[in-house]
């Protein structure tokens, strides 16, 4: 019952905050795209420690900052440069274990859901370019509401009718039904989204972005569940109450926003192009 009611409680404070940020843009959606991608570098530095490998975490964060800053500080890429030249210096003598484990361990912990992540930033801005305000802020929330609602899909149909197993050695609860259950409701949803918010979509474009959202992103859940697998951990931190961490809710959304943006930007050209 308490895990229920802190699922609960946790939903009705980050759901406004995440629609509230992405209705902003600018420097609102960008700082909380920065704190999600944050909180997840820090998560990521503990798993691969549990893991049984060497990170720094302090140094990640560090690196993942400096990332960020792409989108605000003129001549960003020299930064960047140096602030990475140093960190594989430190590396040299920071804390116990190799130094090709350190390296390797930061690096990804950066990579993985800063890097990935930021790509939220830059589609809500090139959409605010060239879209209204409205479509905006529809077109960069589909995304979220595609890969919720095919984590809601999934689970009710894995757990109705889920009996053969899509992935056991890393996910035991996970079913190929519930995984078609779960694209199902991702194409739906993404018709929804073409008839009543988004008419400028093409029918193409929707089973695209459905399958982006309802197949792909579930991928980047199997993705985080090996990682806590061999972390040997069932949630990848604690910020979240009822679920989890950080990269326990976002991992859908970190794995398929890179491919959602190369399709609006550079396949259907609906933004920048």
């Amino acid at each position: 019952m308490k895990q229920g009611t802190a699922r609960i409680a946790t939903a009705i404070i980050g759901i406004p905050l995440i629609l509230g940020s992405i209705w902003f843009g600018g420097w609102v959606f960008y700082g909380f795209i920065s704190l999600v991608a944050l909180a997840g570098v820090w998560e990521m530095s503990m798993m691969i420690r549990k893991a049984g490998w060497h990170s720094s975490g302090i140094w990640s964060v560090i690196l993942g900052a400096l990332l960020l800053l792409r989108f605000v500080v003129p001549y960003w890429d020299a930064l960047l440069i140096l602030g990475f030249m140093l960190f594989l210096l430190s590396t040299i003598r920071l804390g116990p274990g190799p130094t090709i484990e350190r390296m390797a361990g930061s690096v990804l912990s950066v990579v993985y859901p800063v890097w990935l992540l930021s790509f939220f930033v830059d589609i809500r801005w090139e959409a605010g370019l060239v879209l209204d305000s409205v479509d905006a802020f529809v077109l960069t929330l589909m995304l979220f509401c595609l890969i919720w609602v095919t984590d809601t899909g999934a689970y009710y149909t894995g757990k109705s009718i889920g009996k053969h197993k899509f992935a056991p050695s890393i996910s035991p609860n996970k079913t190929w039904e519930g995984t078609i259950g779960g694209l199902i409701a991702s194409v739906a949803a993404a018709v929804v989204f073409k008839v009543f918010f988004l008419a400028f979509l093409t029918w193409t474009d929707v089973f695209a972005l459905a399958v982006l959202g309802g197949f792909w992103g579930q991928l980047g859940d199997l993705l985080e569940s090996a990682v806590k697998r061999s972390a040997g951990v069932k949630d990848s931190g604690a910020l979240l109450p009822g679920h989890g961490g950080v990269m326990d809710r976002f991992d859908s959304l970190i794995f398929t926003v890179p491919l959602y943006y190369l399709y609006l930007v550079h396949i259907s050209g609906l933004i920048g192009g």
